[in-house]
């Protein structure tokens, strides 16, 4: 116990925020030995472990490493050949590519195999393909030289480690390029967010893929190296005795070599990793625009037709032929679709409608981003085509109605995501709605039925589906299915509040065209819609166009859309930012 005396004060008792910075820096040196430590130990089991080899295998087996590497950047990579017919022609189609087919650009959409050959990516491929296949046969050759205690043995080892990295780097550089390339082609069908998740996976696999010629390297700079091939009597120079190769050949005699070591690693590793432990691998952001509602809109009200006076056949009375007498106004003359969709609403631009909450002002919600903007964003799906009459002649005119209809701001294209994607927005910055639609088969996994269970019931998102024809209605019951087990499609009734606000829809939703059935369905997740299914193409009616049917039939059509997505946005933000205000 210290003795103070009468007139000195003992030292104030640390803070408690001191108190916690002191422990934490007690936790970072406790973790910093224990890294150090086992880093030491494994690296030096490794050491020993090499060391135990003769040189000659020691230098085989790298190099038929370094081989077998050129023989996979040669796999991963496009070979396109112009021939027609003959050995060429059949090795350009049985190539398997695999970086082009890994990310779907084959398979899926052979647009993308043209953008990169328009760039001339696919002919640089291929003369890199050839060239790695050129780095590997020259590896084999200097692995079986590396069992000769020749000179140029040595010297083969050297040039197949040259060449070796050439390509690895030259690769690292395509692989780079590429990306950039598609999403300057098409930024809707590949965003820079995919392209950022294809370069982050460069970063991190080209460390990896030089740790073999490192130590290749590493290895033909010692003076056992150069006794062994050149003669025992090479004398040592300053270049082989340097201390860094020394100390990577013993594993750090000096302790301050073994932490400057463990600290260079510890830092590379914190450069590559810490970004996407701060921001998040990949992920994105959706942010609802900020505004506090009530701007001026066009409000629809029902009108009620004036009853026509019925027209009647003059039939002769005293005709030996009886005939039923019908009202010519039963007979079908109008088209079925332009008879039954055509809806008797009209624009009164006197009312206010509520797109957003609270005061007089601009659109939106109190409580979103500055800048934010509605975007329209699709789903990737396997099985079909999920992009049926996507982009500025389809999706993108919903858009512009909306903008036109609420005056909310709107992305300046549409965009479209795979399923996994949704998983990477932050919570309370997801896309409010989703869109799916195809005229094909639908598939997901059960990887992708939890995302989209989790996305919609957990996170508040809705899918907002549009059947495209074809069997496209039977595999999305499938698919919901396996998304909400245990619940099904239920009928929308009229009165829901998705016909309702800004737009009103007495009678539901408009049919369109008769793909799957004539009412709108959905499934609801505590009465709220989580899956909103619209059996009749409704996207048809948004292309230019509107596939030939009525202007005032699109109108509805477009009012459906800018209703399906409101509701969705007001959900979204009762459900994260305003929870007891009921609309």
């Amino acid at each position: 116990m210290p003795h103070y005396s009468q007139n000195s004060t003992p030292p104030p008792a640390p803070s408690m925020a001191e108190r916690c910075i002191e422990g934490v820096i007690k936790g970072l040196t406790w973790l910093h030995v224990m890294l150090a430590r086992h880093l030491t130990a494994t690296f030096s089991w490794l050491w020993r472990v090499q060391g135990s080899m003769q040189i000659k295998y020691r230098f085989m087996l790298g190099t038929l490493l370094m081989a077998l590497g050129s023989i996979l950047i040669a796999l991963m990579l496009p070979v396109r050949i112009p021939a027609e017919e003959g050995i060429f022609a059949a090795l350009s189609k049985a190539w398997p590519s695999l970086y082009l087919r890994w990310n779907g650009w084959v398979i899926d959409n052979p647009e993308f195999v043209r953008y990169l050959d328009t760039a001339g990516k696919l002919s640089s491929g291929t003369a890199l393909a050839f060239l790695a296949l050129l780095s590997a046969l020259i590896a084999i050759v200097a692995a079986i030289m590396a069992l000769c205690r020749k000179s140029i043995s040595l010297w083969m080892l050297k040039i197949s480690w040259a060449i070796n990295t050439i390509v690895l780097f030259a690769f690292a550089n395509w692989t780079i390029a590429v990306p950039k390339v598609i999403t300057a082609a098409d930024s809707r069908m590949f965003d820079a967010y995919a392209c950022k998740e294809l370069w982050t996976y460069t970063i991190f696999i080209t460390p990896i893929a030089l740790i073999v010629p490192v130590l290749v390297l590493v290895a033909l700079l010692t003076i056992e190296a150069r006794r062994y091939y050149c003669g025992d009597n090479v004398p040592i120079t300053s270049f082989v005795t340097n201390p860094l190769l020394q100390n990577l050949k013993t594993g750090g005699a000096d302790p301050r070599f073994r932490s400057s070591c463990y600290w260079a690693v510890a830092l590379f590793v914190l450069i590559l990793i810490g970004p996407f432990l701060i921001f998040g691998c990949g992920s994105e952001d959706y942010g609802m625009p900020k505004g506090s509602g009530e701007p001026e809109v066009q409000q629809v009200v029902h009108i009620k037709k004036k009853p026509k006076k019925k027209k009647k056949l003059l039939v002769d009375p005293w005709s030996p032929y009886i005939l039923e007498r019908i009202d010519i106004d039963d007979a079908k003359v109008l088209d079925e679709l332009q008879e039954q969709t055509q809806d008797t609403y009209s624009a009164d631009r006197t009312k206010k409608g509520k797109l957003g909450k609270g005061g007089p002002g601009n659109g939106g919600w109190p409580k979103g981003m500055e800048g934010a903007k509605v975007r329209f964003i699709r789903l990737k799906y396997s099985g079909g085509n999920w992009d049926q009459e996507m982009g500025k002649s389809g999706d993108y005119n919903l858009l512009i109605r909306f903008n036109q209809l609420t005056g909310l701001p709107i992305a300046s294209e549409t965009e479209a995501r795979e399923i996994d994607r949704l998983a990477r927005f932050p919570k309370k910055r997801a896309p409010p709605f989703v869109f799916i639609t195809g005229s094909g088969g639908l598939r997901i996994s059960n990887s992708e039925a939890r995302i989209l269970r989790n996305y919609c019931e957990v996170e508040g998102g809705m899918l907002f589906i549009d059947c495209g024809g074809g069997h496209f209605g039977r595999s999305v019951r499938q698919m919901l299915a396996k998304v909400f087990p245990g619940k099904s499609l239920v009928d929308i009734p009229n009165d829901d509040p998705i016909y309702q606000q800004p737009f009103l829809f007495p009678d539901g939703a408009p049919r369109f065209w008769h793909h799957d059935g004539n009412r709108a369905l959905a499934i609801r997740h505590e009465g709220r819609i989580v899956a909103f299914y619209h059996p009749g193409d409704i996207k048809d009616a948004w292309k230019d166009g509107h596939s030939g049917v009525d202007p005032v039939v699109a109108d509805q059509a477009y009012k459906l859309g800018v209703n399906v997505i409101y509701y969705a946005f007001n959900q979204y933000y009762r459900r994260h930012y305003d929870q007891d205000d009921e609309k």
